[in-house]
């Protein structure tokens, strides 16, 4: 069964983090993708990053990265004419850089419907605290 949990990313643009763990593509990586907070259907992602495949990740590793990305869509989040973008690429050590758009891996995952599915969460914090909650 897939788990996802998501947050709104805080700063100046409204930005949604969501955490993806379980089946599918989801199984062999743990998945982070970041939305605009308005999500459409037919939108893809403004960007995903995944451990890398058969890589077990920590709760104090997905909390590095969830804070990293928080500090780097504080710097480059932009909403335009187009609608949200990141005004440079982010990459963090030890995951995976897949940019925009919905990666092959998880192609049949709409941005959409994960994030209906979601389970909220008030801050990073929380949804490292709600993922790992059974293993911290």
């Amino acid at each position: 069964m897939m788990t996802s949990f998501k947050y709104l990313v805080s700063g100046e643009q409204r930005f949604v983090a969501v955490v993806l763990a379980g089946e599918d593509a989801a199984a062999t990586r743990l998945w982070v993708c970041l939305a605009p907070e308005g999500v459409t259907a037919g939108s893809g992602w403004v960007g995903c990053w995944s451990s890398s495949s058969g890589q077990v990740e920590t709760a104090h590793s997905l909390g590095w990265l969830l804070e990293a990305l928080n500090a780097g869509v504080a710097r480059v989040g932009r909403v335009g004419p187009f609608g949200a973008f990141l005004d440079d690429h982010l990459f963090f050590d030890g995951w995976d850089a897949w940019g925009s758009g919905i990666p092959a891996p998880i192609a049949g995952l709409a941005p959409v419907d994960v994030m209906a599915r979601a389970e909220s969460c008030r801050s990073s914090e929380d949804l490292v605290g709600k993922l790992f909650g059974r293993e911290v």
